[in-house]
């Protein structure tokens, strides 16, 4: 079998030959809304895919990996996402194991052949109308031609050429003819390098159909061979992959199970076949493994190594494994080459279902991992990193891509399935020494070369985006992104070598020096050393593209080398004035592509004083504590400081003015009375705002003068004038204040002549803080007593004297010698008989006092002239020779009889009468005052 190297490619016509590259088998659209690209290094995850499908599933895409179409089998959507026009009812089937493959037709530009495999389900082959699947009937193999330049280049189903049968089955076996197919495709590059094999089995023979650059040969070539599958276990039979080898020398088939009963579960197959791609003839079967339930299947790209996904036990439900064969071993001995591979855990057995298997461009084999039909739970491929190698060296990860990128995707059953000879290994034109990675960054305003071995007589053919060009040698000089391919044809009947590079020369960054300037605040002032946050450069440097990053060094050889970065960036201190830093600028694509520019670090002094601000606490509440208005600070700070156009602001802490947030203007202290405790910050700014300084402002609350705030005076009428002072207590010390009265005068006491309000500014000249006394002079007089109302003679006595002047007076009385409490009222209450005195004075201190004195008249109740010194006499209370001394008292017996007739200030009446003895009775009295008041009433002579 000659060696076939192709490329994929859209359809082109060179020479006669189909020529295509990897970058077909470039995008893969599966599962559930999943996908994944090829086109970078190492695979990114698709997260547009429209596809919902179990198992089948196949996409196509040009050779310079740009997504064409895909398809489900039924619906074909377009490298838009969108249905094409004619894209749907095909007659595949999502639950087919491989529903669809698509195969361009050779030299025959814009189109492609989907061929399709639907479900031979055992419901559609019972002739039981009530039981069905799907459509209702087993489609069988077809297929459908679609045309790229249709519907504006995004490509369609030709009419007509839709849904074209072919027949894989016996037509004179009515079962066969029921069920049509197995859910089995591959495909394969003929060995004439211009036509392909579309390969399938049922039942007991391959079919392989020949695709030619007139279309699909209608007429397969037939191979009965081996191992006969029960149509009676259909359709759980059907399941299992077949895939070529990339040489299309070998096929393998994974037969899930050999079931006899309908529906029903029988342990399977893994089969090895020669495969003649000259004649699409089968031979010679070998059978690998015999049990449980195969369903993936797969070969290395040197089609050394066989790979199958087995699910442990018949129904293939639950725990699986994954089986190498060393297909470099003798015929005989591949099946006991049979190995399970370890996965990163080192197990060999997994909880996955077993899946689909393929070969990608990278030359791994992904595998799907779908954990639970109930769930419909995937996030994962897994990986074979190393297929070319003998089992025990596998490195295989079972979770090696996240799918599930963003949890609205999942892995199922089914990876889509390619002509398997795109995945053949490719000549090394980049010379890296990984033909299977095609993808080259370089950088903007280089040179690069590819190239191949100069073989005699060989024609070398470069293409550029799939447009040949005049080189002929075995060299290409790039210099712009685009997809290049070689074709080396060594003109010995053989299929061209072939070569692919996907360019991308990635932009180097611009080269732009930065200044950053900071004030010489750190540490010494003065030593033209700061902290710089290197990280304010980066959007200078990078114009604000993301694309770009940035690290910083300290010496250019470092920052050519790449190492060592600084680490300390946002507090970077200089070591001089004027130190450049390096900057190492990357493109994120391609991180060798960087420039290299500088950093000047520039110290800058600014100016400010710290200065004192002190307040009077003259806010009317000695308490400490004042409102400053900070901008009286302004001069102060900015004395001897000639730099012009500098701001000033104030803040109450340093982190504040360091950030420019939270600016203040005033500010009240917290610290009662204090002297420089409470610290407020004033920042000096430059024009530019390139540089500042922050000096601090130290508070001081200055006490006003302790004074009596209010003072009370009073000016009496008999005196000229009174002294009023300031009110300055005893402790204050004269020396320290100045004064100013609202009269005008300036000493510390002054006298007045009128009532009035005087107002006084007692000033503290240490600190210039005021107080203001005020003084009240109020007029007043001593009293003049016009009267006295006196109400006697009674059980309660009252008098109540009445005076005349403008000053507020308070009253006494005088009995038996005895001065009472002043009081505020002007009447007694139960004043005894007798000779009293009242007092009244000024409550506001205007002397003298006056006085009057005054008579209660009263009546004793009894008398006894018993010679014991006690009542011996009787006589009126409050009457004498100098208080009403013209009044007469008149006494009578109980018949009216005169007994006594008395004048004020006689002795009383002694109970005699002419020199006799008076009985003990009651007597009577009449008194007829010298007011003209007479008063009557009786008394007891006691015996």
């Amino acid at each position: 079998m000659r060696y076939i190297h192709i490329t994929f490619l859209t359809i082109l016509l060179f020479n006669g030959l189909t020529i295509f590259s990897q970058g077909e088998a470039n995008n893969w659209y599966f599962g559930k809304n999943a996908g994944v690209s090829f086109n970078t290094t190492p695979p990114t995850v698709l997260t547009d895919g429209q596809i919902n499908t179990l198992e089948g599933c196949t996409t196509i895409s040009d050779a310079t990996g740009a997504l064409l179409f895909y398809t489900d089998g039924i619906r074909v959507w377009d490298r838009f996402n969108t249905i094409m026009p004619n894209g749907i009812n095909l007659k595949g089937d999502p639950s087919s194991t491989s529903s669809a493959l698509i195969v361009p037709q050779p030299n025959t530009p814009n189109i492609y052949i989907i061929f399709t495999v639907d479900e031979p389900h055992h419901d559609n082959a019972d002739n039981d109308p009530s039981t069905v699947d799907g459509d209702g009937i087993n489609d069988g193999f077809m297929y459908s031609v679609v045309d790229m330049s249709l519907n504006g280049g995004a490509g369609d189903i030709v009419a007509g050429q839709k849904n074209i049968p072919l027949i894989t089955y016996d037509t004179s076996d009515p079962l066969q003819s029921a069920y049509k197919c197995s859910e089995k495709i591959t495909a394969v590059k003929s060995d004439d390098c211009d036509s392909f094999w579309v390969i399938t089995h049922f039942v007991d023979t391959f079919y392989a159909f020949k695709v030619e650059q007139t279309g699909v040969n209608a007429n397969p070539v037939t191979s009965k061979i081996g191992v006969t599958v029960p149509l009676s276990g259909y359709r759980r039979n059907a399941l299992g992959y077949i895939k070529a080898s990339t040489e299309g020398n070998k096929l393998a088939v994974a037969h899930f199970g050999f079931a006899t009963v309908t529906a029903g579960n029988g342990p399977g197959k893994v089969v090895l076949y020669d495969f003649d791609n000259i004649t699409g003839a089968v031979s010679n079967e070998i059978e690998l493994y015999n049990g449980d339930s195969p369903y993936g299947i797969e070969f290395s790209q040197s089609g050394q190594r066989l790979y199958s996904a087995i699910g442990i036990g018949n129904e293939g439900i639950g725990q699986s494994f994954l089986l190498q064969f060393d297909l470099t071993l003798p015929d005989i001995d591949i099946p006991a080459s049979g190995t399970r591979i370890l996965n990163e855990n080192g197990v060999n057995f997994s909880s996955f279902f077993e899946g689909a298997l393929q070969l990608a461009p990278d030359g791994k084999i992904y595998r799907t991992q779908y954990e639970d039909f109930a769930t419909d739970t995937g996030d994962y491929l897994g990986i074979i990193e190393n297929p070319e190698e003998i089992a025990a060296n596998v490195i295989y990860v079972e979770k090696g891509l996240l799918v599930n990128s963003d949890g609205r995707r999942g892995v199922r059953l089914g990876l889509p399935p390619f002509i398997q000879s795109i995945f053949a290994q490719t000549i090394d034109i980049i010379n890296s020494g990984d033909s299977n990675n095609a993808n080259l960054s370089l950088c903007e305003g280089e040179t690069f070369r590819l190239s191949y071995q100069n073989i005699p007589g060989a024609t070398y053919t470069w293409f550029v985006d799939n447009t040949p060009i005049s080189t002929t040698s075995n060299f290409l000089d790039i210099t712009a992104t685009a997809n290049y391919r070689l074709e080396v044809d060594l003109n010995d009947g053989s299929c061209p070598l072939v070569g692919v590079a996907n360019a991308t020369f990635t932009e180097i960054p611009p080269s732009i020096p930065v200044t950053l300037i900071q004030c010489d605040l750190y540490q010494v002032i003065g030593d033209n050393l700061a902290l710089f946050d290197l990280n304010l450069a980066t959007d200078q440097i990078t114009g604000g593209n993301n694309q770009f990053s940035v690290r910083f060094f300290i010496d250019l050889p470092s920052a050519q080398a790449g190492t060592p970065a600084l680490t300390n960036i946002t507090s970077f201190e200089n070591n001089q004035n004027n130190q450049l830093v390096y900057a190492r600028v990357t493109d994120n694509n391609n991180t060798n592509c960087f420039s290299i520019t500088t950093i000047e670090l520039q110290v800058n002094a600014t100016s400010a004083n710290d200065v004192e601000l002190r307040a009077c606490d003259d806010d009317g509440i000695e308490d400490g504590i004042t409102v400053f208005n900070l901008l009286e600070a302004d001069p102060l700070i900015l004395q001897g400081i000639t730099t012009a156009g500098l701001t000033l602001t104030y803040y109450q802490n340093i982190d504040d003015a360091q950030f420019n947030v939270n600016p203040i203007t005033s500010y009240s202290n917290t610290t009662p009375n204090t002297q420089g405790d409470d610290i407020i910050y004033a920042k000096v700014e430059e024009s530019n705002g390139n540089c500042f300084a922050i000096a601090s402002v130290a508070l001081f609350v200055n006490p006003t003068p302790e004074i009596e705030e209010i003072g009370a005076y009073f000016l009496c009428q008999n005196q000229t004038n009174i002294e009023i002072d300031t009110g300055i207590l005893p402790n204050s010390g004269l020396t320290n204040f100045t004064f100013l009265w609202s009269t005008g005068e300036t000493t510390q006491s002054i006298f007045v002549d009128q009532a009035g309000t005087y107002m006084v500014e007692i000033t503290d000249t240490s600190t210039q803080c005021s107080n203001t006394r005020t003084v009240e002079v109020t007029g007043s007089s001593i009293p003049t007593i016009t009267s006295v109302d006196i109400n006697d003679a009674s059980n309660n006595n009252t008098i109540t004297v009445n005076v005349q002047g403008i000053g507020s007076y308070e009253y006494a009385i005088e009995i038996n010698g005895v001065l009472s409490t002043y009081q505020d009222e002007a009447t007694f209450n139960n004043v005894p008989p007798g000779f009293h005195v009242v007092y009244v004075r000024d409550k506001n201190g205007c002397l003298p006092e006056v006085t009057r004195d005054i008579a209660v008249i009263g009546f004793p109740d009894f008398f006894s002239p018993n010679g014991d010194g006690f009542h011996e006499s009787w006589n009126v209370d409050g009457i004498s020779s100098q208080m009403l001394s013209d009044s007469l008292i008149y006494i009578f017996d109980r018949y009216g009889k005169l007994i006594k007739q008395l004048r004020a200030g006689t002795p009383g009446w002694d109970g005699t009468y002419n020199g006799k003895l008076m009985p003990s009775s009651q007597y009577w009295y009449r008194v007829e005052l010298q007011t003209g008041r007479v008063l009557t009433g009786s008394f007891s002579l006691i015996r």
